[in-house]
Order: C-alpha cells, then structure tokens, then sequence
C-alpha cells in the first residue's frame, strides 16, 4: 500500500470499531480525535515544543506506538512516524534521490516494530537529539537507516537511565510521606499512657530502630 493510500485508510478507519477494542483506545481517540488529528499533534513542526523538558518526555501519558496501532490501524505508528523522519531528514539535507520515500517508510516500520512499547514524545525526544548530532556526526552515504538505529540503540540506554531517576523519586517520595505519617515514640507512649498501658524500654529502642 502506498504512503497516501495508507493515510487515507488510517483517516477513514481511526475511529470504527471502537467497541471491540480495550478501554484505553477510546480514550485515546476522545483525548486526541482520530489519526489525522493525532498526528497534527505529535507533528514534526511541534517536535520542539514537546520536547522543551526532556524529562517530560518520559513522565508524560502520551500514548505508545503499540496503542497507536490498536487504536488507529495496523502500521498507523509507522505512517505517523514517516512524516517525522522526512521532516528530520530534509532537515539534515538528505532528499528522496539519496534515500527514496519507501526506504524511509521501511525504517520506519523497523523502529516501530522493534521498540513498541516507545511513547510517541520519546520518539520526538530521540528525533530531536538526533538532529543536534547527540549521537554523533551523521555522515549519510550508504547508511542513513543504520544511522539512525544505532542512535536509536544509543537513546535506549539514555531512557532506561531516565526511567531509573524517576523512579527513585518516586520512592523517596513514598518514604517522606511515609515519615509524615508516622508518629514518634513520645507520642506513642501518650497514648499508650492515656490508656493506662505501660511503655518498656525494651519496646521503645524497638520502635526507634523498627
């Protein structure tokens, strides 16, 4: 099927059949409408702006290209993404003689198949870094696909670091509000007192040290 064909299939089909699929789908559609909408807004030409905090990135609920293809159609994340990678590589001066249409689509539905579970703003994350030479001086010539999927290897490590700072976060969130809540030991033995219970010392080094 052709690039046009394809997008006009996706356009067509977004939004049927909704029923059939999980609950997360519709949400996607009533968050983002139905795939042409949803690629205006995870476009090339807003790349910069979603991706102003990197971190974000990562914390944000966007949607994966796993979901994008249940609730769109099969190779909707690879459509979605093709216009991206044109938009990236116009932008580092590679035209469709050095690297033809159908082998971007093909590099598409390669990253898209291999790292299903990406957040459409990760990918944006990745396509932006790219530009900046992050992942080194792109040189083109015969591998402007391997390229880009080493750097993709490369941005991997980078997001499983991110992902490992969040969670730590998290955890020393949980353990602050967990000290928040609890209660010191004089204000244990208060209460044990007031109900004419007896504290030990045996009992208060257990709990200071619990």
């Amino acid at each position: 099927m052709s690039q046009s064909r394809n997008q006009t299939s996706l356009a067509k089909s977004s939004t049927q059949d909704l029923a059939t699929k999980p609950s997360w789908a519709n949400e996607i559609v009533q968050r983002y409408g139905g795939f042409q909408q949803f690629s205006n807004r995870f476009s090339y030409a807003r790349m910069n702006d979603i991706v102003k905090n990197p971190i974000d990135c990562f914390r944000r609920d966007s949607p994966s290209l796993v979901r994008i293809d249940i609730t769109y159609g099969d190779e909707a994340s690879a459509t979605w993404l093709y216009d991206v990678l044109q938009g990236m590589f116009l932008f580092l001066g590679v035209n469709n003689d050095k690297f033809k249409r159908e082998q971007v689509y093909d590099l598409a539905r390669t990253i898209t198949s291999q790292y299903k579970t990406l957040k459409v703003a990760e990918i944006l994350l990745f396509v932006s870094r790219f530009k900046a030479g992050k992942y080194g001086r792109f040189y083109g010539g015969d591998s402007y696909a391997l390229a880009v999927t080493e750097a993709m290897s490369q941005f991997m490590v980078e997001r499983e670091n991110y992902y490992a700072e969040i969670e730590r976060e998290r955890t020393e969130k949980r353990i602050a509000e967990s000290k928040k809540k609890a209660i010191t030991f004089e204000e244990y033995k208060r209460m044990k007192e007031a109900k004419g219970e007896s504290v030990s010392d045996t009992l208060k080094e257990m709990y200071e040290n619990g």
